[in-house]
């Protein structure tokens, strides 16, 4: 497991919300966010699949901005993080 795993899954497991999970990807990316990335992301760090992640994308904007209440995608988010040991993300 890298570094990066590493880290992202400690973020997660503290309880991270959906929108401070992506920030931090954004942020460690040496270019923009894209939705295709964030499913890598998601697929190979974390464990969750192309299928289970992708219902999130309806939340963003294709440059992965929010376009729904922030609320609604934690929310969201919460049960997709929580498949790869989040408590309450």
């Amino acid at each position: 497991m890298s570094k990066n795993d590493t880290a992202l899954r400690d973020l997660v497991a503290a309880g991270a919300t959906f929108l401070e999970v992506i920030a931090y990807i954004s942020q460690r990316c040496h270019h923009e966010l894209s939705p295709l990335e964030f499913l890598k992301v998601f697929q190979e760090e974390l464990g969750i699949s192309f299928i289970e992640s992708r219902a999130m994308l309806e939340h963003f904007d294709p440059q992965m901005q929010p376009i729904a209440d922030p609320g609604l995608i934690n929310e969201r988010g919460r049960t997709l993080l929580r498949r790869c040991g989040s408590t309450d993300g």
